[in-house]
């Protein structure tokens, strides 16, 4: 029965003070600029028995932010409670805009009447914030740069803020560097003007909109730390960009609508490197181009020979940077190139057509092509033909200095027979010291071979001794420098003076070869070498020689199983 009592009496007093509950709402103003937000407050004193259902602000505002407060004080002996809501506004359209009534609990405010006005038709003086968006041009080339430029002109304080990116349809947009932040005066007030530019390249010709961008942030009250103050949304006007075509009189080869474009050649090595065939060089080809972004540029060395060279070309790279408020788009190339051949040689002409957006024209930047002196491979002067020695004399050969014509004139100057008998024995003796003297030449030159491949054996032991310990170490320069000296000792060729001249005697040593250049003389090759696939190739050499000597000498088995 008691229980029953003191909940009739809770209800009859929550009963009585929702009935007493006072429930109003304000506006912080009453005429905002289009893209400017407003500040609903919706207070209740007492206790109306529920939240604010703001469902029916969604029509014609976009909520941006709310927060809520309680306030209690005692006066004469008795409390007295109060609630606070806050909700940011955005107007969806101009004109005259209502703010319903809200319900909260068993009551509801009043409606309210907004003007929204064009953010045009406000004098600069009468704004605190704005938005401005420009562009640097409004009628360009296809692909060509227009330089957007968004502005946030402020005389308050912002404790937060967030501008979003500009989306445009059918174009590359490039934010040019960081914010620029400055103080100005405009009309006669001191403001702060947060500046940021993007670089647009449409991709297609034709009429461009440029939409508005949003900002939304928190204007600062001053008033305390701890305090909220009031959200803000802001949008620019939105801009229109006109494109034009490809014109009819470019007939070059990639499109490029550029302000300055330059090209230019450098050398790594310096002073400019001696060509030798065998000894790679490093050449370097640089394209600026203001105006566009690199990833426009075209290819400069990639996928191209030269004859009388191989080319190891590395990656490309792609730079970007902002110069006199343009974007400067950099490429640049750089290649190995390993002469094959001595003599003189041609590097070709490299050039690229451009469409000038300054002068409405086509101009090209050219490096002029020119003819080089390569130099034989170091070893390799002034051989040519080897000039053939002279025919060897009888004193030479350890003959006797009378030759075998002085005889027969001695002969016959003697009629005797006795005498015709001698000179045949002096013939006869001459042929047996011919003979002799050839006898003992052969032996000499036997003795010689036998000690002289002993030499070659050992010389190519210890050549392949060393090239296997710079394989197992992965010295890929010490492998380079013996390789040619291995070849010319492995297979008797002296004409082996470096790789070009190994390549052909196996497909896995072509292969061990080409990658032992490519880490030498490719910048973007991988920095570090395993010599085991260079030395694998040489094993297998060594293997096959050794197994088809066996198969030559061994005898066939007596008893086939």
């Amino acid at each position: 029965m008691v229980k029953w009592y003191v909940s009739l009496m809770l209800a009859l007093f929550a009963a009585v003070q929702t009935a007493s509950a006072e429930v109003s709402a304000e506006l912080n103003q009453y005429i905002v600029p289009y893209g400017e937000s407003v500040q609903l407050t919706i207070t209740v004193v007492g206790d109306a028995g529920g939240e604010p259902d703001i469902t029916p602000l969604k029509q014609d505002f976009d909520i941006l932010g709310q927060s809520q407060s309680s306030n209690y004080s005692f006066i004469n002996g008795s409390m007295k409670s109060s609630k606070t809501w806050t909700y940011g506004l955005m107007p969806k359209r101009e004109g005259m805009v209502q703010v319903p009534g809200i319900q909260v609990g068993q009551a509801k405010t009043h409606a309210l009447m907004l003007k929204v006005i064009s953010a045009q038709s406000q004098p600069k003086s009468a704004r605190k914030i704005w938005l401005e968006s420009s562009l640097s041009d409004h009628d360009i080339w296809v692909q060509a740069q227009t330089v957007l430029t968004i502005k946030l002109i402020r005389a308050v304080n912002l404790s937060q803020a967030d501008l979003s990116e500009p989306d445009i349809p059918d174009a590359i947009v490039q934010r040019m560097g960081d914010d620029h932040n400055y103080e100005a005066v405009v009309d006669g007030r001191r403001v702060i003007i947060n500046e940021r530019k993007y670089a647009v390249f449409p991709q297609k010709a034709g009429d461009i909109t440029i939409p508005a961008v949003q900002m939304d942030g928190v204007i600062s009250n001053g008033r305390s730390m701890f305090s909220q103050g009031r959200s803000i949304r802001l949008r620019s006007e939105p801009l229109t960009l006109h494109v034009q075509p490809k014109p009819n009189t470019w007939k070059g080869g990639l499109w490029l609508p550029a302000k300055s474009l330059a090209l230019q050649e450098q050398w790594l090595d310096d002073p400019v490197p001696t060509y030798r065939v065998g000894e790679p060089f490093t050449r370097v080809i640089e394209l600026q181009a203001e105006g566009l972004t690199a990833a426009q540029l075209p290819s400069l060395l990639q996928d191209k020979s030269v004859q009388g060279f191989k080319l190891y070309p590395d990656k490309p790279e792609l730079d970007m940077q902002v110069k006199d408020g343009n974007i400067l788009g950099i490429r640049r190339e750089k290649v190995a190139m390993m002469p094959t051949q001595a003599g003189k040689l041609w590097l070709p002409e490299i050039r690229v057509a451009w469409w000038n957006t300054q002068t409405q024209s086509i101009q090209h930047v050219i490096i002029a092509g020119r003819e080089i002196e390569v130099l034989p491979a170091v070893g390799q002067q002034g051989k040519g033909v080897a000039a053939q020695p002279p025919a060897a004399t009888p004193a030479q050969n350890n003959v006797p200095e009378t030759s075998v014509e002085e005889v027969p004139q001695q002969v016959q100057a003697q009629p005797s027979s006795f005498w015709q008998w001698v000179a045949w024995g002096l013939a006869g003796l001459w042929l047996v010291t011919l003979g002799l003297w050839w006898a003992s030449t052969r032996k000499r030159a036997a003795s010689k071979q036998q000690v002289s491949e002993p030499d070659v054996s050992i010389k190519l032991s210890s050549v392949e001794k060393a090239l296997k310990q710079a394989c197992q170490g992965d010295d890929a320069k010490q492998a380079m420098k013996l390789l040619p000296a291995w070849g010319a000792a492995y297979f008797k060729d002296e004409n082996i003076q470096y790789l070009a001249k190994l390549k052909g005697q196996s497909q896995a040593l072509d292969a061990a070869i080409a990658d032992l250049e490519r880490h030498l003389y490719a910048a973007s090759a991988s920095s570090v070498w395993s010599g085991q696939q260079l030395w694998d190739a040489i094993a297998s050499l060594l293997h096959g020689e050794a197994k088809n000597n066996k198969q030559k000498h061994s005898l066939p088995d007596l008893y086939p199983s």
